[in-house]
């Protein structure tokens, strides 16, 4: 990631609190993009009226470019969570979507074997693994999917 600056020439009236995510400090761009998304656009036109030169286009770069950084913030966590829910009940069982129904019971039973408390396993272990199991299978019986 980058470290595009804050443009340090506008007031700042949030204190200098972080965004929820942590990501990065909130600034005058924060506060005004904020202020925009609330205003009407007869508040937004008058606004824009009383400024002058390039100030007005000054502020809209400014706004587009933290809108640009939200995006891909909002981007890079819904990938994320992509991510991380496709990874879910199939990883537990260390087979692939497709696996067939009898491989995801030999992969299960397998598994069992390795994590049962009663074999020296994790119980919270087993305990995920037997619900990714029920859920695949739960899955599949709604989605009609055999192998």
């Amino acid at each position: 990631g980058g470290g595009g600056g804050e443009s340090g020439g506008g007031e700042s009236g949030d204190g200098g609190s972080g965004d929820a995510l942590g990501l990065w400090p909130l600034g005058a761009a924060d506060s005004m993009v904020a202020s925009e998304v609330k205003s009407s656009d007869a508040d937004l036109l008058a606004a824009a009226e009383g400024l002058r030169g390039g100030r007005l286009d000054a502020l809209n770069a400014e706004v587009a470019s933290r809108i640009a950084v939200w995006s891909r913030a909002k981007e890079l966590l819904e990938s994320q969570l992509e991510a991380m829910e496709s990874v879910s009940a199939y990883a537990v069982l260390g087979v692939s979507p497709d696996a067939s129904d009898k491989a995801l019971a030999a992969a299960y039973r397998e598994a069992a074997r390795r994590t049962h408390p009663d074999r020296g396993g994790d119980k919270a272990a087993f305990q995920r693994l037997q619900d990714a199991y029920s859920d695949i299978t739960a899955a599949r019986k709604g989605a009609g999917k055999g192998g």
